[in-house]
């Protein structure tokens, strides 16, 4: 049985309990007790019950693999995905300062061109995952994905767009379309300050981000959309990778790449 299917019977004690002791266990660091207060059981097992069902449906694992892989190639940012890498490979550790960079430009390019071109995402952007070749990356991510809500999707498409295009009336729209508007200047902060070129990534951060964000909305009276919370598994394996990599990165020119010379479509 899938790791998210022995999840389901549970609790939110169980939830954390499961992953403690996996591969997964890091990501417990990002489960702010709040969010269990603004997500609802119902929603929360919900979000589970699907990516459970994911998790074995093969055929839909490999078209979103399939789909990625077009998009990342599409937009000049080839990746291979769920096949090893023939010939030598470099692990992260070895690589120097220059590749490091390559690679994590290369991970925020697939994190946003997977929301800005694709109905579904992979979620599992973790270190591990990755094989840097001489010529490729090679993505080798468990079967951990997400078919978005197209409201939810079209509405953190909008977050994305209104920001990084510097239109504070479409940034703020999206917000209170998914009803987390009461925390928009903790969402500023996450998103970043200055030009956003040079951005480390660190795993606290992110917890602290989101434990006030899931805070703000609790005292609001909030109840979130069940994909936060694979958006939250997709955002804590990306910031599980930067972090490692131990560099800034030039977020702003990622978002850009993933959406040359237009909105997200």
């Amino acid at each position: 049985m899938s790791l998210l299917g022995r999840l389901l019977p549970g609790s939110d004690t169980m939830l954390l309990r499961t992953l403690r002791g996996t591969e997964w266990s890091q990501l417990t660091d990002y489960v702010s007790p709040s969010f269990f207060e603004v997500l609802p059981a119902r929603a929360l097992w919900k979000q589970l019950r699907e990516l459970g069902g994911n998790a074995t449906d093969s055929a839909g694992f490999q078209l979103a693999q399939r789909t990625t892989e077009a998009r990342m190639r599409e937009l000049g940012c080839p990746v291979v995905i769920g096949r090893a890498a023939e010939g030598p490979t470099t692990e992260l550790p070895a690589l120097d300062e220059a590749a490091r960079r390559a690679r994590g430009q290369r991970m925020l390019e697939i994190f946003f061109g997977q929301l800005a071109g694709a109905p579904a995402a992979l979620l599992d952007l973790r270190a591990a995952c990755v094989e840097s070749a001489a010529d490729d990356y090679h993505w080798n991510p468990r079967a951990l994905w997400v078919k978005w809500d197209p409201a939810f999707l079209a509405s953190l498409r909008e977050i994305y767009a209104g920001f990084y295009g510097e239109d504070d009336a479409r940034f703020r729209a999206a917000l209170v379309a998914l009803e987390i508007d009461a925390a928009e200047d903790v969402f500023r902060d996450h998103l970043g300050a200055g030009d956003q070129s040079a951005v480390r990534f660190e795993a606290k951060t992110f917890q602290s981000t989101f434990h006030e964000v899931f805070v703000r909305c609790r005292d609001a009276g909030v109840r979130l959309h069940p994909n936060f919370l694979a958006l939250g598994i997709y955002l804590g394996c990306l910031y599980d990778h930067l972090e490692a990599l131990d560099l800034a990165f030039d977020v702003r020119g990622a978002y850009h790449t993933a959406a040359p010379g237009k909105d997200p479509v």
